[in-house]
């Protein structure tokens, strides 16, 4: 995991277990930390995925697109869910899940959090009374963050995401100035493209392109265009997005101040 560079699908190679659906592409990996968190790219073909389930991390998956359904087992009980573009999915540690997909191709993004069974997860973690597996984008308010930014929360603690929140936000024309956070972040372009500026140099960003923020890493998203940048973040311990400092340590005001 490397803070700040811009990594898409092509630099990565791709795995596909025997008689699976699904391909995986380990786009932000987690290095040399423990209890990291960890952003794949999932692409599943036509068919059932068969169960899959992971004791130590929950996980946030984004559909980017496509559709299927998510099978979701919990207690001997299993939900289904259908989803689209735009929908997201929790599922947390120790629930089993299948993903399938009746024609073409599902692309999830997938975020691995780790639980709050090893120790700086179970320090980070809050502290939830209900779960909440599925949000749809466009369905949550709206809030408001740094120069004209606006952000939508997917899950948080109050959704059942007792480990991080996951959000897309909503970047204009000339995009949000240089800031940094207290959080520890993993961003993917949804939609639109610009530049991420950050460690001295401008990188363009389109749909895919992701990259880590580390706390306190100074950054900027430049938009030139005149449509909206998306880009969807999942950051820890779990709080607001609209939580930033400029390089001298002053708030960043929202634009509702």
């Amino acid at each position: 995991m490397i803070s700040g560079i811009v990594m898409t699908e092509s630099d990565v190679e791709s795995s596909t277990p025997a008689g699976s659906t699904v391909t995986e592409r380990v786009i932000i990996p987690g290095g040399h930390y423990a209890e990291p968190m960890i952003h794949r790219s999932l692409r599943i073909g036509a068919g059932d995925s068969h169960d899959r389930r992971d004791d130590l991390n929950d996980e946030l998956l984004f559909v980017m697109a496509g559709a299927g359904t998510i099978a979701i087992r919990i207690d001997g009980h299993e939900e289904s869910i259908e989803v689209l573009e735009g929908d997201a999915v929790q599922i947390h540690a120790g629930e089993s899940s299948r993903l399938v997909v009746a024609r073409g191709e599902l692309h999830l993004l997938s975020f691995l959090v780790p639980a709050p069974v090893t120790p700086w997860s179970a320090q980070l973690a809050r502290p939830v009374d209900r779960v909440i597996h599925v949000a749809h984008l466009g369905e949550q308010h709206s809030q408001a963050a740094t120069a004209d930014r606006q952000f939508e929360v997917l899950f948080d603690r109050s959704r059942g995401s007792r480990g991080a929140t996951m959000f897309v936000g909503f970047i204009p024309t000339s995009g949000a100035p240089e800031h940094y956070h207290l959080y520890d972040e993993i961003c993917v372009i949804v939609r639109g493209s610009g530049f991420l500026h950050a460690l001295g140099r401008s990188q363009p960003i389109e749909p895919g392109s992701a990259f880590h923020v580390a706390p306190r890493l100074l950054h900027a998203i430049e938009n030139p265009n005149p449509d909206d940048i998306w880009i969807l973040g999942v950051f820890r311990p779990e709080g607001s997005a609209a939580s930033a400092f400029y390089p001298d340590g002053r708030p960043a005001p929202t634009n509702e101040d």
